[in-house]
């Protein structure tokens, strides 16, 4: 569970920038207009999931209960409860759930619930017609993360949808690849990593892994996800393909 004390330092120490890795949003560096610009993205996100869903599936009912995995500090969670009558956002940081809270109550959010994350997500209860994760699972390793992805379409009610996205491919060269692993595991790494880019000594890296999408494709068939669209793009420059799976649950006979 390496990755989720990183998460909760990220979370005490610079929870914006753990949410979106640019340096404006730095806890030391950021200004209104940057929180602005922070939440405003969350807005344009938002809106692009629920275009995507109305076009793609042409939903016969509203969009009641959504679950946010991975909220941080709520930047999606404040124009999805917009959008929708309840959410539950879920983070594995306790940090990041009090600065979430603490966003929620700044903007009169009151149809929020935020809670504490697990592998099973045990805190979710009932279930949801949206289940959504964003820029989430490619900081946890995939064996655990296709567990949570199981664990999140369950939660997914029949006519229900869910949009998770993951990284699948890395395109930098194997050198530069083997050398990033070794500094998930050997520390020392990281600090010399940390000093030469001018980063705080004992920051921890910003894990990424990758995801076998056939392994999220079978788990969506399995469980009953039979309309399924893939919105395919890259992080880092194009260091990383990533894809956006939408995806519609059955309705029970």
């Amino acid at each position: 569970m390496g990755t989720d004390r990183d998460w909760e330092k990220w979370g005490s120490r610079n929870p914006y920038y753990g949410v979106l890795s640019a340096d404006k949003y730095q806890a030391d560096n950021m200004s209104e207009q940057d929180m602005n610009d922070f939440f405003e993205s969350g807005e344009r996100h938002v809106n692009m999931i629920f275009d995507t869903i109305g076009r793609v599936f042409e939903p016969s009912r509203p969009i009641d209960r959504v679950l946010d995995f991975g909220c941080g500090v709520g930047r999606l969670v404040l124009p999805l409860a917009s959008r929708s009558n309840h959410v539950t956002g879920m983070d594995v940081s306790p940090s990041m759930l009090d600065e979430a809270r603490c966003n929620c109550e700044q903007r009169n959010v009151s149809n929020c619930e935020l809670v504490l994350s697990d592998d099973h997500l045990s805190q979710a209860k009932g279930s949801f017609d949206l289940v959504h994760s964003s820029l989430v699972l490619q900081h946890i390793p995939a064996r655990r993360g296709h567990q949570i992805i199981r664990e999140m379409l369950g939660r997914v009610a029949p006519g229900g949808f869910a949009a998770i996205q993951c990284l699948y491919r890395c395109n930098a060269p194997a050198a530069l690849r083997a050398m990033v692993k070794l500094r998930y595991v050997v520390p020392p790494i990281n600090y010399v990593r940390n000093l030469y880019r001018k980063r705080p000594l004992f920051e921890p890296p910003m894990q990424l892994h990758l995801y076998d999408l056939s392994e999220i494709f079978h788990l969506l068939n399995t469980l009953g996800f039979r309309d399924v669209h893939t919105l395919l793009g890259s992080q880092d420059d194009g260091t990383y393909d990533s894809a956006f799976i939408f995806a519609r649950r059955e309705e029970t006979p």
